[in-house]
């Protein structure tokens, strides 16, 4: 093995990660995963852990890749499981002799990977953004233009224009597109003899710098090695698809679907303007990405959502609200004085709830909670806390369905 040095970028739509370490730990109970410079574990350790326990994933990549080890990035994330793809391949990767580095400039190789893997290391089909995040490392891949680059791109809406931006940049070599189907398949494509086991070495020799007063002692040489290492033969790293072939496109346009026009008010009945002029103890709404957007971005924070009150359908029901792509989640509120509890249906198909703007709670659906659901929400009094005048009374429940 070369001990390959290479770059491992994680990309999120707020710029990119970088991995800065994967060392083995025989002594730590669990792998583990940190922030550069910091001893405490990420809030996502936890699913690193499982991703790594013995006869998980990633003990499908070799002995070596199952046994406990400490992660090391440049930052952390709120959210998302599409930093699992780039670490998986990492520990195909340490298994097979490679190293990392922290800064492009130390690089042999720079691997530009997302997605999200289920048991047996398939790379799960989505919509991860991948425009974005290809906008948002421009700027880090732009630094070395003369290093190797190898991308992983999932299948999705947006992986043929992602493949052509990423063949219409500007480097040395034309990036290597891998296989998206298989973790161990795009690291066998890295290693194998035309992967990452041969980086270009008259590269390296480009970047030695001998110190002044060495230079004369070491000038017979060191051009007698440039001479042999200019001898070997580049690796020639292949795209799947030509280049030529491609033409860079625009982001796809997306048509958002449109609501039917509400009713004027003066078709409006006359209970439903009583009871919207009610104070209501419970305000529940839809979080939808907004046109050209997806719901990762919202969930992201790359783009705010449209949030849309769902409408009473009886006087503790709310109308189901469909389970369509651009459905992200859900926004409750309670008035003034009150204090919610949701039902452990919701709570189950959600990730963790965040306050948003106006102190409504977000429940942002999983990737696997998209499914037909009824939950319940009470509106309970606050400890210590009166409602408002004017307010609902306390002890408020509604029922809600989400159906496909």
């Amino acid at each position: 093995m070369s001990g390959t040095a290479i770059l491992v970028v994680i990309p999120t739509t707020r710029g990119p990660l970088c991995l800065r370490g994967l060392s083995p730990r025989p002594g730590l109970p669990a792998p583990a995963a940190f922030a550069d410079g910091d001893y405490r574990p990420l809030p996502w350790s936890a699913d690193y852990a499982r991703l790594c326990a013995p006869g998980g994933p990633v003990a499908r990549l070799g002995a070596e890749a199952g046994a406990p080890h400490e992660l090391r990035l440049s930052g952390s994330f709120d959210a998302g499981r599409s930093w699992e793809v780039p670490v998986c391949l990492a520990h195909g990767l340490a298994a097979r002799g490679h190293r990392f580095v922290a800064e492009p400039v130390q690089a042999d190789l720079i691997l530009w990977a997302t997605g999200a893997v289920d048991r047996d290391l398939a790379v799960l089909p989505g919509d991860y953004a991948l425009l974005d995040k290809i906008e948002r490392s421009r700027t880090l891949l732009a630094e070395v233009p003369e290093v190797p680059l190898a991308v992983l791109l999932p299948e999705g809406p947006e992986r043929a224009p992602a493949e052509a931006a990423f063949l219409s940049l500007a480097r040395a070599e034309t990036p290597q597109i891998l296989p998206a189907g298989h973790v161990p398949a795009a690291v066998e494509a890295l290693t194998g003899p035309k992967g990452a086991d041969r980086p270009d070495p008259r590269r390296h020799w480009r970047r030695v710098a001998l110190p002044a007063g060495a230079a004369a002692a070491a000038g017979l040489v060191g051009l007698a090695g440039f001479m042999a290492l200019a001898g070997r033969q580049a690796p020639v790293i292949k795209s799947a698809s030509d280049p030529a072939a491609v033409a860079v496109s625009a982001e796809p346009v997306r048509t958002a679907e449109t609501d039917p026009p509400s009713p004027s008010a003066s078709e409006k009945p006359i209970a439903e303007k009583t009871a919207a002029e009610k104070p209501a103890a419970i305000r529940v709404e839809e979080l939808r990405a907004p046109p050209g957007s997806s719901c990762r971005r919202v969930a992201f924070g790359a783009d705010p959502p449209e949030r849309r009150a769902v409408a009473p359908e009886g006087a503790e029901r709310l109308a189901p609200t469909r389970l369509v792509p651009e459905l992200c989640g859900l926004a409750i509120a309670a008035a003034p004085g009150l204090r919610l509890e949701i039902g452990p249906e919701l709570r189950a198909a959600a990730l963790p709830p965040v306050r948003l703007a106006d102190g409504a709670q977000g429940f942002y659906l999983r990737e696997g909670g998209r499914h037909n659901l009824v939950y319940a929400v009470h509106a309970l009094p606050e400890a210590k806390a009166r409602p408002e005048a004017g307010a609902a009374p306390p002890g408020e429940r509604l029922v809600h369905a989400l159906t496909r």
